[in-house]
């Protein structure tokens, strides 16, 4: 939101709307394709990683073998879990994307309105991502 608002302010959109350039197209579209690519990608890395300190840990402390380790991953492991990890995660990183650009592409006034869109996007972002948590949520899971 402030990098677009900032823009906003300076009239670096107008400079490129006035070239005829699609500044909505050019400026927000690959924020949102880049939320929507990177942001369920790091959850993958994240449990990914998780998976592997839960297995380092408990071969160092020795609270498990690996073999019983793996035998729980294998009883336990339910697909829809990360089925619905990545559903939610896209739906949310659309959200996080889509509600900050939206307040920074219309910012105006000057940097004090910058830093208030900012806020706006972060309060807006969560209350919805908390909104439709509560939606996927009820949706997925009975």
């Amino acid at each position: 939101a402030s990098q677009l608002g900032t823009m906003r302010v300076t009239e670096q959109i107008d400079a490129l709307e006035i070239m005829g350039v699609n500044s909505a197209g050019f400026l927000v579209l690959p924020k949102i394709i880049a939320g929507f690519i990177c942001i369920p990608a790091l959850v993958v890395m994240s449990m990914g990683l998780g998976l592997a300190s839960g297995a380092g840990i408990a071969l160092l402390t020795g609270v498990s073998s690996m073999a019983d380790f793996e035998y729980g991953l294998q009883v336990d492991f339910v697909s829809y879990d990360v089925v619905y990890a990545l559903i939610k995660t896209t739906v949310f990183a659309l959200i996080m994307t889509s509600v900050s650009a939206y307040h920074g592409y219309y910012t105006s006034g000057g940097a004090l309105e910058v830093a208030k869109s900012s806020t706006k996007a972060v309060v807006y972002s969560v209350v919805i991502i908390m909104l439709t948590n509560l939606v996927l949520t009820k949706l997925l899971l009975t």
